[in-house]
C-alpha cells in the first residue's frame, strides 16, 4: 500500500477560517470567564455582601422594568387590552388559550406584574396561576394586585390558583423527619440536597432562594381574597383540566369570583 494513498487532502480557506473562528472564540470565552471572575473577586473585596446585594437587585429591577415596557408595548401592537383568559406568572408552562404572562420571557407577554394589570375593565373571564402569589409580598403588593384581577374580570368571573400549601409543612414538623411532607421533598426534589433537617426544609419552603415572599395556607388567603372584594372563595382541589400535574402534591388550590 503506498504512502500516496493516505495522504490528507490539504485544507481549504473556508475550512481554515472556520477553525481559526472556532479557535478564537474558544479563546474569547475563556479570556471572558477569567476576567469576570477577577472582576467579582475585585467586588467582593471592594464592596460588602449588603452593596453586592443592593446593586444586584438593582441591576434585576432595571431588567424587569426594561421586560415591562417591551410587555407594553406588545398590548397596543396586538390590540391586547381585552384578553379573555389570563395566566398570570406562567414560567415555562404556558396554558393554551391564555394570554400567557411571566415576569421574563418566555410566555406571550413579559409584564412586572406588582405594577398591577394594563387591561381593560370587566374583560376577563377566567384569570389563572399557579405557585406565582407567593413571589408577591403580603399585605401589599398582592392585595393590589388581586383588586386589579377583580377590576378586569367579568361579573361573575373566576379566579383560579396555587400556592405551596404551609399547613402541610407546619403541622407535619412534630411528627419527626419520616412525616409524608418530608420524604415527599425528596422524591419530588422540591428542596436542594442540603436541606437535610426539618428546620432547613422548612426554611426552604418559606424562603427558597429568597425568591419566596410570603406562605399562604387558606385562611390567610380568603382574608386577602375577601379584602379585596372577592366573593364565593373557597379551597379546591387538583384539576387535572387545567393544573399543572406537577402542582398536584403540597398545593394549596383556591378559587373566587366576581360577583354577577
Amino acid at each position: 500500500m503506498s504512502l500516496t494513498s493516505h495522504a490528507v487532502a490539504p485544507v481549504g480557506a473556508e475550512q481554515a477560517g472556520s477553525f481559526v473562528t472556532r479557535y478564537a472564540r474558544r479563546k474569547l470565552a475563556k479570556l471572558q470567564k477569567k476576567w469576570t471572575q477577577r472582576a467579582a473577586a475585585f467586588a467582593q473585596w471592594l464592596f460588602s455582601p449588603g452593596e453586592l446585594a443592593a446593586a444586584q437587585s438593582f441591576r434585576l429591577e432595571l431588567m424587569i422594568t426594561s421586560h415591562h415596557r417591551a410587555g407594553l408595548r406588545k398590548i397596543r401592537q396586538d390590540s391586547l387590552q381585552r384578553p379573555g383568559k389570563i395566566n398570570l406568572g406562567c414560567g415555562p408552562h404556558s396554558k393554551a388559550g391564555f394570554l400567557n404572562i411571566d415576569l421574563f420571557p418566555g410566555g406571550d407577554l413579559t409584564l412586572d406584574l406588582r405594577r398591577g394589570l394594563p387591561f381593560e375593565s370587566n374583560c376577563c373571564e377566567f384569570i389563572f396561576s399557579e405557585h406565582f402569589f407567593e413571589h408577591i409580598d403580603y399585605p401589599e403588593p398582592i392585595t393590589f394586585l388581586f383588586r386589579e384581577c377583580l377590576r378586569v374580570m367579568r361579573p361573575g368571573g373566576e379566579l383560579r390558583f396555587s400556592v405551596p400549601d404551609t399547613e402541610w409543612p407546619l403541622t407535619q414538623y412534630g411528627l419527626g423527619s419520616d412525616a409524608p411532607y418530608f420524604k415527599a421533598c425528596d422524591v419530588h426534589g422540591w428542596h436542594p440536597k442540603n436541606c437535610v433537617t426539618r428546620m432547613e426544609h422548612i426554611n426552604y419552603h418559606f424562603r427558597q432562594r429568597s425568591e419566596h415572599r410570603f406562605a399562604y395556607d387558606f385562611e390567610t388567603a380568603e382574608k386577602a381574597l375577601a379584602i379585596a372584594g372577592f366573593v364565593d372563595i373557597r379551597q379546591t382541589g387538583f384539576d387535572p383540566a387545567i393544573d399543572s400535574e406537577h402542582r398536584n402534591v403540597g398545593s394549596l388550590f383556591v378559587s373566587a369570583c366576581k360577583a354577577a
